[in-house]
């Protein structure tokens, strides 16, 4: 019998994750006589009671709940990643512990990949979320699509079944400062898409800030597009041509007309605009270096403090 794993990391989810868990449970218990499975926690150094409510919950099921905890706090996908090199399933799902996605879609997604599809992603067909949540979602996913993954859905996604095949390749090389979508399309085939309505949170708050959407979406540019570096060059020949041309109106100006150009305030303003134009071009630049920096000091992209696996086994750092 086939075995599915499911991954779900963990951040500041204390106060919903055991009632998270059940309902998945509950799902997959009703499908046992088609896959086994098991459930893989990563702790994401969350600060509050998360790590000891997930080991209450791994006491009681022992056989399919496995935890992993990290000694901080490395983001979501380096938990994920984690998770994935944890699990040993065929193939693995992997859903956020706030349960906005909804497991239901789960034993759907095992069908597809029966069926031979390799990843199946959930797909975003709609989302109860308040409109601050979805209009920078919808923006950051356009833009994503239009310039840097023409094969990523036009809403995203974040749940989404790979398989065993997949997870190997995407553990090959983890990046840091990684989009994970991307690392998903990256190294799978052609994708199977089901649709689906993204629930309200009912417990806790998002700890999806702005800040760490900004910073995602630079990841994903930065990654997987030359755009923000054609622009840079396509800027700099378009100021470069302007020079030239308000040169030689300078000096057709003092020629033929006998005038000076006068205006320091208008100086003052090209100056500051030009300077401060350079000073954009390097920090675009710079985002690139950075992470061409941080992929080759080859640090680990998470250190795990110890991992408890379905059945009993246990390993330290």
């Amino acid at each position: 019998m086939p075995k599915l794993s499911i991954v779900m990391p963990v951040y500041r989810e204390e106060l919903g994750i055991r009632r998270n868990f059940l309902r998945l449970k509950e799902v997959l218990d009703r499908h046992s006589d088609e896959f086994q499975y098991e459930i893989i926690l990563v702790n994401d150094g969350s600060p509050d009671n998360s790590l000891e409510m997930m080991e209450a919950i791994r006491g009681e099921y022992p056989a399919v709940t496995g935890v992993v905890n990290f000694v901080r706090n490395f983001g979501q996908v380096a938990a994920i990643f984690a998770g994935l090199r944890a699990a040993s399933g065929d193939c693995a799902v992997v859903i956020s512990c706030d349960l906005q996605d909804p497991p239901e879609l789960i034993p759907e997604m095992f069908q597809r990949w029966r069926e031979g599809r390799k990843t199946v992603l959930g797909v975003r067909a709609g989302r109860q979320d308040s409109l601050a949540a979805k209009v920078p979602s919808s923006i950051f996913y356009r833009l994503m699509k239009a310039y840097a993954l023409p094969t990523l859905p036009a809403t995203g996604f974040d749940f989404f079944l790979i398989d065993r095949a997949v997870i190997d390749r995407m553990l090959v090389r983890p990046e840091p400062n990684g989009f994970l979508q991307g690392q998903v399309l990256y190294a799978s085939g052609p994708v199977c898409e089901l649709p689906y309505t993204r629930k309200e949170r009912e417990v806790g708050e998002s700890n999806w800030s702005f800040g760490k959407k900004l910073k995602y979406l630079l990841d994903g540019f930065v990654a997987y597009s030359f755009t923000p570096i054609r622009l840079i060059a396509a800027l700099g020949m378009l100021l470069f041509l302007a020079g030239i041309l308000a040169s030689i109106g300078l000096v057709v100006q003092r020629v033929w007309f006998g005038t000076r150009a006068e205006g320091w305030s208008s100086i003052m303003i090209v100056l500051l605009l030009l300077h401060g134009t350079e000073m954009l071009m390097i920090g675009v630049i710079g985002e690139y270096l950075w992470r061409t920096l941080d992929q080759a000091r080859g640090r680990p992209l998470y250190i795990v403090d110890y991992q408890k696996l379905p059945g009993g086994e246990e390993s330290q750092d």
